[in-house]
């Protein structure tokens, strides 16, 4: 991988989490949010260093494992191979497609 690619997915894990900080929402528990934190972060790196996929055009969203991928693609082979690697992070419970194709 290129360095610019790694600085990139540091970046976004660490403003993610710093954004997030340990927080709780009224119906989640603090441990749960920072799960959903961790797996938005891996999700979303996962995405910006997958080469088949736009990850910077992606955003992710999770709650209690459920990951919600949203924004635009330029195919629907990247639609389903985003929602793939969603999928492959440990943690996700489900993933939400609402990817919309260019």
């Amino acid at each position: 991988m290129k360095k610019p690619a790694k600085h990139m997915i540091f970046l976004i894990m660490f403003m993610t989490i710093l954004m997030l900080g340990c927080a709780s929402s009224p119906e989640e528990g603090t441990g749960e949010y920072v799960d959903d934190a961790w797996i938005t972060s891996k999700v979303k790196s996962a995405l910006v260093a997958d080469p088949q996929v736009s990850g910077l055009d992606i955003q992710v969203e999770t709650y209690r494992g459920i990951v919600q991928l949203s924004g635009f693609v330029d195919t629907k082979d990247q639609s389903r191979e985003a929602e793939d690697v969603a999928r492959s992070i440990e943690g996700v419970r489900d993933v939400e497609n609402r990817l919309t194709v260019k």
